[in-house]
C-alpha cells in the first residue's frame, strides 16, 4: 500500500474524513429535499449528496492507492458484467415491494431523475466507498489485524459507507427499493476485497443500474 506524506493514510484520519463527508453530504441533501418535496426532492438530494462524497473520494484517492488497485483484468470485467446483470434480482428479494418496477412516465423529468440520477449516484458512491473508503480502511486495519480479517473489516466499513445515502434518500424517482443499492454496496465490497481491484465493482454497479432502468422502462411500456 502506497503512503502519502504527513501520516494521513494508514491512520484513522481518512476514515474520519469519510465520516465527515457523509455527514455533510446528508445534511446538504436533506436541505434540497426541503426545497423540492416528494420523490423529486429525494432524487435531487441523493444526487447532490453522492456528488459531495464522490468528489471527496476522487480527491483523496488520487493521493495514494494500493498497488495494482486500478489495474484492469479480463476476469474482473467478466464478473462485473455477470454480477451486475443478476444482482438486481438477487438484491430484489430483500425489497419491500416485489412488483415489476416501472416509471410513472417517460417524461424529461423522469428520464433525468429516474435514469440519469441513479447512474450518477451509483458511480459516485462507488468512487467514494470502494475507491476511497475501502483502501483507507484496509490500510488502517492492516496495522491491527491479520490480512484476512483486515479485508473483512474493510469490506464491512465500505458497505456501510455505500449504504448510508440510499437509505436516507429512499423513495426517489427511480423507484429503486433501498434494499437494491444496499445489496449492491455489499456485493461491491466483497468484490473489491476478493479482487483487490477497483474497475470490476464499478462495472458491476453500472450494469446493475442499467438492468434496473431497462426493467423500469419495460414495466412502464407493459403497464
Amino acid at each position: 500500500m502506497e503512503r502519502s506524506s504527513g501520516g494521513f493514510f494508514g491512520t484513522w484520519k481518512p476514515l474520519v474524513a469519510a465520516a465527515a463527508a457523509l455527514v455533510v453530504a446528508v445534511v446538504v441533501g436533506l436541505i434540497v429535499t426541503v426545497a423540492f418535496d416528494g420523490a423529486a426532492g429525494r432524487s435531487a438530494g441523493s444526487v447532490l449528496a453522492s456528488i459531495v462524497v464522490g468528489g471527496t473520494g476522487l480527491g483523496l484517492m488520487t493521493r495514494t492507492r494500493p498497488a495494482g488497485f486500478f489495474r484492469v483484468r479480463g476476469l474482473d470485467v467478466l464478473w462485473g458484467l455477470v454480477l451486475g446483470a443478476i444482482m438486481p434480482f438477487i438484491a430484489g428479494i430483500g425489497a419491500v415491494s416485489r412488483g415489476w418496477p416501472a416509471f410513472e412516465a417517460l417524461s424529461l423529468r423522469w428520464l433525468i431523475l429516474g435514469v440519469a440520477a441513479p447512474f450518477l449516484v451509483v458511480m459516485m458512491l462507488t468512487f467514494f466507498a470502494i475507491g476511497f473508503v475501502y483502501p483507507a480502511a484496509l490500510a488502517y486495519a492492516s496495522t491491527r489485524f491479520s490480512p484476512t480479517i483486515a479485508r473483512v473489516v474493510s469490506g464491512a466499513v465500505s458497505a456501510v459507507a455505500f449504504a448510508v445515502i440510499p437509505i436516507v434518500f429512499a423513495g426517489n424517482v427511480s423507484g429503486m427499493p433501498f434494499a437494491l443499492p444496499v445489496g449492491l454496496g455489499i456485493a461491491a465490497s466483497v468484490f473489491v476485497a476478493l479482487s483487490r481491484r477497483f474497475w470490476g465493482p464499478l462495472l458491476m454497479g453500472l450494469v446493475f443500474t442499467s438492468v434496473w432502468v431497462m426493467l423500469s422502462i419495460a414495466g412502464f411500456v407493459l403497464a
